[in-house]
């Protein structure tokens, strides 16, 4: 039927949906290890000639299986059940080795969500067996799968095995910048499928250092006390009191950020990011 919708949520894996220990090593000519890089490292990482990555820590289960679920993700899935209309849900990571690590995310949604993950809708883009499947797929002449970035290879199952499927409204949730700009471009390759690239940083770690690089003076927190409350747990001395500072802001005090040189402050029932203003002081807990 024409406008019907086939709507998918799909998700990143590390640092989006689980955080855990595993780090990509960064091995030398003798293999020796020159530094371990978290997931988030690892998307703007570029090898210098010589350098080998290795991967296996992203191998260990039970690395996997000790990860801590994100809350701030766990909270947008239990929204989408709770008012969301039907939907998919789906994996893509950049992991490899779906066969071992598919049984265990299928658990999870199973344990934690109430929701059957199909195995068809989980997709580790470095997996060798599905290098395999895509280049045999692929049109003479197209770079190697492999050979890709893991942007690109993202943006290519999304293209071939989604909207290929039939998905026409596709949620992509990711810590990577880089992978949602990607997943953008295929608006004008596809204009009847509505994307919707959601960027998940659930300390404002990512965001704040945004606002501290940028040349605004203020960014108006959209989402009100949710935002600041979240803010001050994991960048202020207030993340056991945070009631404390809530009052201090509606007061008309302004709550400095540690270590960013940038302060939370209220004005006419709506919060903002500021800069510092010189009366703004280090604020001490309690």
């Amino acid at each position: 039927m024409e406008g019907q919708r086939k709507s998918i949520h799909l998700f990143d894996l590390d640092d989006t949906l689980i955080r855990t220990e595993a780090r990509v090593l960064v091995r030398g000519g003798e293999g020796s290890v020159l530094r371990a890089l978290s997931p988030a490292q690892f998307t703007a990482y570029q090898a210098a000639p010589g350098e080998t990555l290795d991967f296996h820590e992203f191998s260990d289960l039970g690395i996997l299986s000790r990860g801590i679920l994100v809350k701030y993700t766990k909270s947008i899935i239990d929204t989408i059940l709770k008012y969301g209309t039907h939907s998919e849900f789906g994996i893509l990571t950049a992991r490899a080795d779906k066969k071992l690590h598919a049984p265990f995310l299928i658990r999870l949604f199973k344990s934690i969500f109430g929701v059957r993950l199909s195995n068809e809708l989980i997709f580790a883009v470095s997996d060798t067996r599905f290098s395999g499947y895509k280049d045999r797929g692929a049109l003479a002449g197209n770079a190697p799968f492999a050979s890709l970035s893991v942007s690109q290879r993202k943006a290519l199952v999304i293209a071939q095995d989604l909207v290929g499927r039939g998905f026409n409204d596709i949620s992509f949730y990711d810590d990577s910048r880089e992978n949602l700009d990607s997943f953008k471009v295929m608006r004008q390759a596809f204009p009847h499928v509505a994307y919707k690239p959601h960027f998940i940083d659930p300390t404002w770690k990512a965001r704040l250092g945004e606002f501290r690089d940028s040349r605004a003076d203020s960014k108006l927190l959209i989402k009100g006390a949710s935002s600041v409350r979240i803010i001050l747990e994991h960048h202020s001395p207030y993340g056991a009191d945070q009631q404390e500072a809530m009052r201090m802001l509606e007061a008309g005090l302004p709550i400095r950020l540690d270590p960013e040189p940038v302060a939370i402050v209220q004005e006419d029932g709506r919060f903002y990011l500021r800069r510092s203003p010189p009366e703004a002081r280090p604020d001490q807990a309690g």
